[in-house]
């Protein structure tokens, strides 16, 4: 035989052995994973009609909160005012807020006022039957564990599901005793179900359970979920092209009331079909090439060579020394492809070395735009995922009357001015192992606890408020000009991370943020106001004037106090002043 068929079988055989197993490994394979996607993807849309029903559900309950804890509805229960319902409980009023049902309950479990509404044909209806007989005193509905408990759930009424909540009636501050119950429903009636099913874009339908009787098929279902204690939905293939989901809904008692169907197609399911028979064709193919290029290729004396040529090239990548030539020998194309190497290898050589010196720069000026983990994170992944600090403490900084400076001042020595007094203030983040956020203008931001958490935040914050007014302080007496500084600081909750592609900056984002920005804006000159939050951590070290309440954009009266100096008796505070010392101007 041969040496070129004994060639072509050696390397036929094994490698459509080879193709055999690894077209059945991945078959089997592709099969389970687009079968576990499948399913997924099936719980994942039966979710979704769950969430956009708890959504309908939230929003009756906040409206039913909104009524129940008001003092007008408070005092509708004992006066039954009939001015309450003309103005708030008219036709409109039903056909804005969608309700079928709206009942007031005393604590004795009379209905004061209840009514049912049609919204369809805009017609006030006779409160159900079925729901008065579940309104009395010793009712779960009318039981509330505290004041701020409620009900809420589906419930069966004159046949039909609603969305009922039950809330306690408070005055407008939420503060009782109550004086009974607010009741308000909406029905799922065909055009809800349909408006739901539009919402989520899938092909769904509501059975109501204990009303009549469900078909033959859905009732191995029912036992199937009731059943079952590790999931509530259950996915059923149909066909080869049909997937059911089913999941049941409890009531307002915690009782399964109605069970969802939805009809999903198998769109994954065939897409691993397709994705099955493309892996067997291109195996197939791929054996096909692979054989009929060593045919046309192996040869004894340029097997070798190449062989030779393969393992010098292997060894050069393995250990990475660039230095390194493989041997030439011959005068054919292999020599010129030896010699071809060895140029590419005195190329890489060069260009492995600037690609080193550009890396190294690179990477000290995103250490200078980024906090060090953070850099480390892009370098290595490219991405960088926010993180949540559960406290922070957050500086903001104005400089006061840096404005009226732009008048005597040239452009160039006013942003000299504003580089030297933000140089310093960046020794002394730096000192204090801070993060620098960002300038805008004249404002300075600064950070402590992220991204490496720290226990003493809000005091390594403190000492950076105290020195910056050291630092502004001495700029203002080395240059004649009137510099004061105005600082804000809060403390709390934050998110921090680095967003977008381009010109990467690492900032703050939550309320805590939006809190120490309005401290600086209602500050004064020369002055550092803090929160309560900071207030409280930094009481026991440092010495504070309480200015009292003030009100603050977005969240109405805040308690905040002047930040004085430390505590002589804090031995914190005073090694701190021993080891940071402002920078000079």
């Amino acid at each position: 035989m041969k040496l070129r068929h004994k060639t072509l079988l050696l390397t036929t055989l094994p490698l459509l052995g080879l193709m055999a197993i690894l077209y059945g490994s991945f078959s089997v394979i592709l099969q389970r994973s687009y079968g576990r996607f499948e399913q997924q993807d099936a719980h994942r849309n039966l979710q979704r009609v769950d969430e956009v029903l708890a959504g309908d559900l939230a929003q009756i309950q906040s409206l039913t909160e909104d009524w129940a804890a008001w003092n007008d509805t408070y005092a509708f229960i004992q006066n039954g005012n009939p001015d309450y319902l003309e103005s708030n409980l008219s036709k409109y009023a039903f056909e804005r807020l969608q309700l079928n049902v709206v009942a007031f309950i005393n604590p004795d479990g009379e209905i004061v006022y209840g009514t049912g509404f049609d919204v369809d044909n805009r017609t006030f209806l006779p409160l159900p039957s079925n729901l008065t007989q579940q309104l009395n005193p010793t009712s779960p509905l009318m039981q509330f564990e505290h004041l701020a408990s409620h009900h809420q759930g589906l419930m069966m009424v004159d046949g039909h599901l609603m969305l009922v909540v039950v809330e306690p009636i408070l005055r407008s501050d939420a503060t009782g005793p109550s004086r009974g119950a607010l009741l308000m429903g909406r029905t799922l009636s065909a055009s809800v179900v349909e408006s739901l099913a539009q919402r989520t874009r899938l092909d769904l339908q509501l059975h109501p359970l204990g009303q009549g009787e469900l078909s033959e098929s859905l009732r191995p279902i029912l036992t199937t979920l009731s059943d079952r204690t590790d999931s509530a939905t259950l996915v059923r293939p149909q066909n080869d092209d049909t997937l059911m989901g089913y999941t049941l809904w409890p009531d307002v008692y915690g009782t399964p009331q109605a069970l969802l169907e939805v009809k999903l197609p198998r769109d994954i399911h065939r897409q691993g079909l397709i994705s099955r028979h493309y892996l067997g064709w291109s195996l197939l193919g791929s054996c096909l090439v692979f054989t009929s290029g060593m045919l046309l290729l192996l040869d004894r004396v340029i097997l070798r060579r190449l062989l030779g040529l393969s393992q010098q090239v292997q060894h050069i990548g393995r250990s990475n020394d660039l230095t390194q030539r493989v041997s030439v020998q011959g005068t054919d194309e292999l020599n010129h492809l030896g010699c071809q190497i060895n140029d590419m290898l005195s190329e890489l050589q060069i260009s492995n070395q600037k690609l080193a010196q550009e890396q190294q720069k690179a990477e000290q000026l995103l250490l200078n735009i980024l906090p060090a983990p953070i850099a480390g994170e892009l370098m290595q992944t490219k991405v960088s995922v926010p993180q949540h600090f559960d406290e922070v403490t957050i500086l903001f900084a104005d400089i006061v009357g840096f404005t009226s400076l732009s008048h005597h001042l040239s452009p160039i020595k006013l942003v000299d001015l504003l580089n030297q007094i933000f140089s310093a203030f960046d020794s002394l983040a730096e000192q204090l192992d801070l993060e620098k956020i960002k300038t805008i203008g004249d404002a300075y931001m600064v950070a402590a606890g992220l991204p490496t958490p720290r226990a003493d935040h809000a005091e390594a914050i403190a000492e950076m408020a105290l020195a910056m007014q050291q630092v502004t302080a001495s700029f203002q007496a080395e240059s004649g000009e009137p510099l004061e500084i105005r600082i804000g600081i809060n403390t709390g909750v934050a998110v921090a991370g680095v967003i977008g592609t381009k010109k990467f900056i690492y900032d703050l984002w939550g309320d805590a943020v939006n809190v120490a920005s309005r401290m600086e804006t209602s500050s004064e000159p020369g002055q550092i106001q803090v929160t309560a939050a900071t207030y409280e951590r930094l009481k026991d070290s440092y010495r504070f004037e309480r200015r009292g309440c003030i009100a603050i954009k977005g969240r109405g009266e805040m308690e905040t106090y002047w930040l004085r100096g430390h505590r002589p008796e804090a031995l914190f505070c005073a090694l701190r002043r021993e080891s940071i010392q402002p920078t000079a101007p």
